[in-house]
């Protein structure tokens, strides 16, 4: 599959990467349908983000749906349309019991950073209940869930690389319609 990977200082291209595998009971796989950039990106490129080494696949938002689960993920399940935060909390350390989802000692601001991210076709999901906005799982708000949906997938498109393909050429969405488009 397609991924845009990070190689150090100003250094990135589009990669053929292996489809990612669940590493814990708690991971999901996602298909990505849309993907965004931000500030975090940026940094990482310029290298002001040390915890980021080469050959790591960028982005840390997204849309998706579910492919996979692991087996202590009761809540969502494959077709689940998803949004994929930022922040990867476990919900049960120290830091996740305060508040302080973004300092988990499991997952945190972790995707695109410490473990790959969601510039790719499919990307492994740490913490998967704990994430994830599914239009799903629970009928009471069903409306609600699928507006804010609907809302951030335009958010997160309006935001995608995808948007504008001169700007970088880089992009997995860019680079796979122009090819499928392509005779």
């Amino acid at each position: 599959m397609k991924a845009l990977v990070y190689h150090g200082p100003g250094k990135k291209s589009l990669d053929e990467r292996p489809l990612p595998t669940l590493v814990s009971s708690t991971d999901a796989i996602v298909r990505v349908t849309r993907t965004t950039i931000c500030g975090t990106d940026l940094h990482i490129l310029k290298g002001d983000v040390p915890s980021c080494e080469a050959g790591r696949v960028l982005g840390h938002e997204g849309v998706g749906v579910i492919e996979q689960t692991g087996a202590a993920v009761a809540a969502l399940e494959p077709g689940d349309n998803v949004l994929i935060s930022c922040i990867s909390p476990c919900g049960e350390c120290e830091a996740c019991r305060r508040g302080m989802y973004s300092d988990c000692s499991t997952g945190g601001r972790i995707l695109g950073n410490r473990i790959d991210g969601t510039q790719v076709e499919y990307a492994r999901i740490l913490h998967a209940e704990t994430w994830s906005l599914c239009s799903r799982t629970n009928p009471a708000n069903k409306a609600i869930e699928h507006a804010a949906f609907e809302a951030r997938q335009k958010d997160v498109q309006s935001q995608s690389w995808e948007e504008d393909r001169s700007a970088s050429p880089c992009s997995p969405r860019s680079s796979m319609r122009q090819r499928k488009s392509s005779p």
